[in-house]
């Protein structure tokens, strides 16, 4: 054998150990795997017995998945006994406000019925003295005077409030002239504004509204005493009237001191008042602004507010247009519910709505071209998809195109969504909120 072959033999021996070697580390590998595989299905079979027993025989990443799902579960009971916590704190909070509530009613009342009377008695009183007093004393009965009818005001601003709260007052719309509101609106204030240094203007143009005007004079009323208690002397303050669209915007325009940015989101508010942190009476309780806003939603409007630091200030709201002679727009409403369709109505019709209100179709379906005036609206109580509501709804389409459609539902299934938008109209649950209601007829 010569050295050739002898190197390849030797090369072959070599090549086969390496082989035979690699052969056998793969087998062994692969079966510590097996093994080690075994042993973890071991580990994770026994994962019913407690942690603590097993945790030296886990794997580290085992252990760290094992904690991190214990951690989990415990925020999320943490979570859910915060949530039960929160909803059992909301419940008495909620409680406690209606107790409040009922108490203020109840504090309100007594103060109606325990003050009223005596301060009637002391002016009566003040009237006499003012007959027979001295000269001497004339300045301390004026001021006495000045003090009682303060807190006549404050009295009644307060059971004003209450009364708005409650929601016993109630608005009856009809056609309202602005010329003669405005006249004396302005003959009230007149005396005030001298006193203040005021100039004081209106312009009405020959624009009429439909609403309550005894609310109106009151809320118009109190923006002019606010815009006249604003206004430093020297100034002036208009009330004017102008078109917008279907609607008449009354605007109270002051020039003013203006209210910061800062302070308009709560101007609104109770007694919160800009500038008088020595609560100085002469310059009202801040109960003005919050009686408007709550007469401006009871009358179906909102008040506005644009002011500028120094530039004065401008409130408006906006009332549905009308003529003296012309007849207020119609509302149609079917709802077999009592209770719903009469609060239903009474809603419409403070908002300058001439109603019919009917618990059958064929009663509505009588009352579609009766009536003088243009159907605005038509709202029905439908609850199923082959209600006989839709032939109402259908005609009113065919005689009234304008006429705003709104289905009012209980239950909002599939089928009855789709029914109403084949036939083109709204839908609302029932009973319908007043602020969406609202919403929908302005749009």
């Amino acid at each position: 054998m010569n050295a050739t072959q002898q190197l390849m033999l030797a090369s072959g021996i070599a090549i086969c150990g390496g082989l035979l070697g690699a052969a056998v580390s793969a087998f062994l590998h692969r079966r510590r795997l097996q093994q080690e595989a075994a042993q973890l299905a071991t580990l994770i079979e026994s994962a019913a017995s407690p942690l603590t027993t097993r945790t030296p025989q886990l794997a580290p990443l085992l252990v760290a998945a094992w904690r991190r799902i214990e951690a989990s579960t415990a925020r999320c009971a943490e979570s859910d006994a915060q949530r039960r916590q929160m909803a059992a704190d909301m419940v008495r909070l909620m409680n406690q406000s209606d107790g409040a509530m009922r108490a203020k009613e109840r504090f309100l009342a007594s103060a109606n019925h325990d003050l009223r009377q005596p301060l009637q008695a002391m002016e009566l009183a003040v009237e006499q003295l003012r007959r027979d007093t001295l000269p001497a004393h004339e300045q301390e009965i004026s001021r006495l005077a000045t003090g009682m009818r303060t807190m006549t005001e404050a009295l009644d601003g307060l059971l004003l409030l209450s009364q708005l709260d409650a929601g016993t007052l109630q608005s009856n719309a009809a056609a309202c002239d602005l010329q003669p509101l405005f006249g004396e609106l302005l003959d009230a204030q007149t005396h005030a504004a001298t006193e203040a240094g005021v100039a004081l203007h209106a312009r009405a143009g020959t624009h009429a509204v439909f609403t309550d005007a005894g609310m109106l004079g009151g809320l118009l009323g109190r923006l002019l005493d606010n815009a006249i208690k604003a206004t430093p002397r020297g100034g002036r303050v208009l009330l004017a009237a102008r078109v917008r669209g279907d609607c008449i915007r009354i605007e109270i325009r002051d020039s003013g001191i203006g209210i910061a940015p800062i302070h308009q989101s709560r101007v609104f508010e109770e007694f919160f008042q800009v500038g008088n942190s020595e609560r100085d009476h002469r310059k009202g309780f801040g109960l003005g602004l919050s009686i408007v806003s709550r007469l401006g939603a009871l009358l179906g409007t909102r008040v506005e507010l644009f002011s500028r630091l120094h530039g004065g200030s401008c409130f408006w709201l906006d009332l549905p247009r009308a003529s003296v002679m012309q007849r207020p727009p119609r509302a149609l409403i079917l709802n077999r519910d009592d209770d719903q369709r009469e609060a239903l109505a009474a809603i419409l019709a403070s908002w300058g709505y001439a109603v019919h209100a009917v618990p059958m179709v064929d009663a509505a379906m009588g009352n579609l071209g009766s009536g003088v005036g243009a159907l605005k609206v038509v709202l029905c109580a439908i609850d199923s998809a082959d209600d006989p509501a839709w032939q109402l709804l259908d005609a009113a389409k065919a005689a009234h195109a304008q006429a705003t459609r709104i289905v009012l539902y209980s239950v909002p299934s599939p089928a009855l969504l789709e029914a109403i938008s084949r036939h083109g109209a709204q839908a609302l649950p029932r009973p319908a909120p007043p602020a969406k209601l609202r919403a929908l007829l302005s749009s």
